[in-house]
């Protein structure tokens, strides 16, 4: 766990520091706002409810804009990805184009899973993947970790459909993550993110951090690796070479690939087939 003296320059988390001008309400014409997320998660919803579907989950220090706001809910989209959800009006804080552009600069992400951030009088863990404030950077290296070495820091973390940290998350939600700590951008789902990078023509010739993407394996579709992005991709996992592959399925664990897919030693059978294998970097 790594410790983060935030510059005190921009406290979005002061209510002092929000844009007195920003629209609360739907009294007047609403267009949009700018926002950003200062609790170390917020979840991102398919519809205007608590009870709705966990698409995804913002984590500190993302912008987005609001597109359209209720009494308690509004939808938002990311910036650095192109998602779309539902947040409680109560976990972001909508801030003005100057604030919105300074976060936009903070380029150090934590590579921890989880980080101790200071921010003037308050203080939060964020996890892994969170944008870290601008005077973090200068206590970082050039060189970016590897994805499967920050990977292997979530082992054990448990599944969570929308997840984006060690207490809980998904396939695609740690190869984002991790990813992004490596200095990558990536697509929030794993059909999204199949169609990034460059094609790797057979597992023989994949290199570790390469991102392996399969299909369930009840599909009727060719075991064969594909370039095409229109079989129905549900899975994802990082390459980790010599046949191993690190992945969210039940938790991030590590197993067995070959060219059929993930071959699960414990339950002894297949559980994803291969589909297809892309190089991002």
């Amino acid at each position: 766990m790594s410790k983060v003296d935030a510059c005190k320059k921009l406290n979005p988390l002061n209510p002092q520091d929000k844009p007195t001008g920003a629209p609360l309400d739907h009294t007047t014409h609403f267009q949009f706002m700018y926002a950003i997320c200062t609790l170390p998660l917020c979840p991102v919803r398919a519809e205007a409810s608590d009870r709705a579907e966990l698409v995804d989950q913002l984590l500190f220090g993302d912008r987005f804009t609001v597109t359209d706001r209720h009494e308690k809910w509004s939808r938002i989209q990311c910036d650095d990805y192109d998602y779309t959800g539902w947040i409680d009006n109560k976990q972001y804080t909508p801030v003005d184009e100057q604030q919105y552009e300074a976060v936009g600069k903070w380029s150090c992400i934590a590579t921890e899973p989880i980080t101790s951030v200071t921010l003037g009088d308050d203080s939060l863990m964020v996890p892994m993947g969170s944008r870290l404030p601008a005077d973090w950077s200068r206590r970082q290296t050039d060189v970016h970790p590897l994805p499967i070495d920050l990977a292997v820091k979530l082992l054990h973390s448990p599944y969570l459909w929308g997840g984006k940290s060690c207490m809980g998350i998904d396939c695609s939600g740690l190869t984002q993550v991790t990813f992004r700590a490596s200095g990558i951008k990536l697509p929030r789902d794993a059909s999204q993110q199949a169609c990034c990078g460059i094609p790797v023509t057979s597992l023989d010739e994949a290199l570790p951090n390469d991102l392996c993407f399969f299909t369930k394996l009840t599909d009727k579709t060719n075991a064969n690796i594909s370039d095409s992005c229109d079989l129905p991709i549900t899975h994802v996992g990082i390459y980790m070479g010599q046949h191993s592959i690190i992945h969210a399925s039940g938790q991030v664990r590590i197993d067995r690939i070959d060219s059929q897919g993930i071959f699960n030693s414990g339950l002894g059978h297949y559980t994803h087939r291969l589909h297809s294998i892309r190089r991002m970097h």
